[in-house]
């Protein structure tokens, strides 16, 4: 989350969308308690959501979640980096039409 939030910003998005399988961590971030923790990642992560855009975050259930597991099988797990696919192939494209008509 926090490498997405980077690149959010060096891209120069102002709106952005998170998703994340992780109840506890969504929860911590929308009650404020990353702030108050110390554990280095989430106050980094406090540090990047409380910058002058708006950010909405919300938890999916791992289940629903077709598209990120679907990505996953794009990208070799060789690979421990944080990989932006501006035009994603058309199966995920599909998934992603199928997701929003869902919701």
């Amino acid at each position: 989350m926090l490498e997405g939030l980077c690149l959010a910003s060096d891209k120069g998005f102002r709106k952005l969308e998170l998703e994340c399988d992780n109840g506890l961590l969504v929860e911590t971030i929308i009650a404020g308690g990353a702030v108050d923790r110390r554990i280095t990642t989430l106050r980094l992560l406090h540090s990047m959501l409380i910058r002058p855009w708006e950010v909405r975050v919300r938890h999916i259930p791992r289940a629903q979640n077709t598209v990120a597991e679907q990505l996953i099988k794009f990208v070799s797990p060789k690979l421990m980096r944080f990989n932006l696919m501006e035009d994603p192939p058309l199966s995920i494209r599909e998934l992603l039409m199928v997701e929003s008509n869902l919701f």
